[in-house]
């Protein structure tokens, strides 16, 4: 009866961890490709069009001494065959990862810690996190942050019960480097296991440690050592592929040092607060210290509130966070609560340490993108947890405390679902328009001319692009968008996507390869130039107008073929 009773808790747990999942990302398949999608899809093109030395080079990429993900690549190349253009099975697939990551991380805490309670509310707060949700609303990172992440907690999953349980030793660090080393295929996010694992087993009991030394140490070197043997190549590679927009310069290697322990003094501050609230703290501190740096309209200078200050407030709020874990460490008198606290107090800056080595001016940042911290949510909502648990069990004999601890902890939640969703909401509103551009015009031409030039005007600017620079409300170059949205109809040839010509935003040009012509233009004088020195019929130009006033996209192909005739025959 007990066992049906587990059984029963455990489907309900889960049950209930799914439709909080789907409640809030429900919104999500209602918005559209952003701007690493697009360029993935041209990519698959580019690499598609080459042959057989095209698809073996797409999985090398620009960089790719240190960035190496087979797996990742042909899980990404198998979703555009199967899906292309059609976006709503690519965000429940996201909505569908992210509902197993929960499911394993519930099982993971429960094995860790024999909690149900705490397994679910680890489960839930991870689940609805708003600080990792990027991880989620941007479908490109599946393959490079949830399904490795998914093999991160697998791998956690047996590297635990190679340390606990008595049977299957062997078998289970075999596992558990199995799992890390298809995670490493996919993406280098777990790569910092090599340094966490060898921690966690010193700190376990001694008489165990030594028992275990051999086989750890021999497990976890041949994965080391294989993983080592499959990079080794491409220092001795020149791949020579197409460019990206990315900045992949190295820094000085004095640098690195400082990045690891700097990130890892910041890391509960960014992994605990939303970017935005760190933002809201530092331009406080700002207008209170530094008012010197703060403008006419009472908002602060962005380099300084967004780089040293905000630099300044993580270690502050780090500094408070790691004071309260180490105190909570101390009075918790349960050894599973305070050995999970100090296995999370570990997990937490060391998950993070792998994006100190992210090259350009993006390693430079102080505000790291909200999607890197997906995998260190599972050790923050660990920590939480507990906390939360260990608080019901203060108050387990006062209905009043109970009541408030349960309340903070449902508003806590609370505010992170609405945060995703507010979050959602924004991405389907920057959508909807670039869907509906899309939309209209290939339901009113679905069959494009040999050598087509697109024009748009546009009487407003966005995105931060100065005034003079007009354009759709677009976040990457509409032309690659058109490019792509037509492929699978006009099949146009991999050589017009090469160098990723139409990706930049402003970008205009014209370019013809192998019997195809594609051109995108918003200056006039530019599409009268390309049209005279390419020889281009009028009848093949498409132009839409944008009034980003009234929200209307208007077809103005006609106006525009007559005003061309005229301009060009005088």
């Amino acid at each position: 009866m007990n066992y049906f009773k587990t059984i029963r808790f455990h489907v309900i747990a889960l049950i209930i961890i799914a439709l909080f999942i789907v409640f809030t990302y429900w919104s999500l398949p209602n918005t559209f490709f952003q701007q690493d999608e697009w360029q993935g899809l041209a990519e698959i093109i580019y690499y598609q069009s080459i042959g057989t030395t095209g698809i073996v080079n797409y999985f090398f990429p620009p960089d790719a001494i240190s960035h190496f993900n087979p797996l990742g690549a042909v899980f990404a190349l198998v979703e555009s065959l199967l899906l292309y253009t059609n976006f709503t099975p690519y965000a429940w697939l996201s909505i569908i990862l992210h509902v197993v990551n929960a499911f394993l991380l519930y099982y993971f805490v429960l094995i860790f810690l024999k909690s149900r309670k705490i397994a679910t509310i680890s489960a839930l707060i991870f689940s609805v996190n708003s600080v990792s949700s990027q991880a989620v609303t941007w479908v490109a990172a599946a393959s490079s942050y949830e399904i490795p992440t998914a093999f991160i907690i697998m791998s956690l999953i047996f590297f635990h019960k190679f340390l606990v349980q008595e049977e299957n030793k062997r078998k289970n660090l075999v596992l558990s480097m199995l799992m890390l080393l298809i995670s490493l295929l996919f993406h280098e996010i777990g790569i910092f296991l090599f340094l966490f694992y060898p921690i966690i087993f010193l700190l376990y009991k001694k008489s165990e440690r030594k028992k275990l030394f051999k086989t750890f140490f021999y497990g976890i070197s041949l994965v080391m050592l294989v993983y080592l043997l499959m990079r080794i190549p491409f220092f001795f590679i020149d791949l020579h592929i197409v460019p990206t927009v990315t900045d992949i310069s190295r820094p000085p290697i004095i640098v690195y040092p400082y990045r690891l322990i700097s990130l890892g003094m910041k890391s509960f501050a960014g992994s605990f607060f939303p970017e935005k609230t760190l933002i809201s703290f530092s331009d406080q501190v700002v207008r209170l210290a530094y008012p010197q740096f703060v403008a006419s309209d009472n908002e602060p200078n962005p380099y300084i509130a967004q780089l040293i200050v905000f630099d300044l407030t993580s270690y502050i709020i780090s500094i408070s966070i790691i004071c309260l874990i180490i105190l909570l460490i101390r009075f918790t008198h349960e050894k599973r609560f305070s050995g999970a606290l100090v296995w999370s107090f570990i997990f937490v800056p060391t998950s993070l340490l792998p994006y100190a080595f992210v090259l350009g001016k993006a390693g430079y940042s102080s505000i790291f993108s909200p999607h890197y911290y997906y995998v260190c949510s599972i050790g923050t909502s660990i920590i939480i947890a507990i906390i939360f648990y260990y608080l019901l069990q203060k108050f387990s004999k006062s209905q009043v405390g109970k009541f408030l601890v349960f309340l903070i902890l449902s508003l806590y939640i609370i505010n992170h679902i609405y945060t995703v969703r507010a979050s959602v909401e924004r991405l389907v509103k920057i959508s909807t328009p670039i869907k509906s551009f899309l939309a209209t015009i290939k339901s009113s031409y679905p069959k494009l001319p040999q050598n087509v030039i697109f024009y748009t005007a546009s009487n407003k600017a966005y995105y931060g692009m100065p005034d003079n620079e007009k354009t759709l409300p677009v976040q990457i170059g509409f032309g690659e968008m058109l490019m792509v949205w037509y492929q699978k109809e006009e099949k146009f040839p991999g050589c017009l996507y090469k160098d990723a010509f139409f990706l930049d935003i402003l970008t205009e040009g014209y370019r013809q390869c192998d019997g195809r012509g594609f051109g995108y233009f918003r200056d006039y004088d530019k599409l009268i130039k390309a049209i005279k020195e390419n020889n281009i019929a009028q009848n093949s130009i498409i132009a839409y107008s944008w009034n980003g006033k009234s929200m209307k996209f208007s077809d103005i192909t006609e106006q525009l073929r007559a005003k061309i005739k005229d301009d060009i025959s005088l």
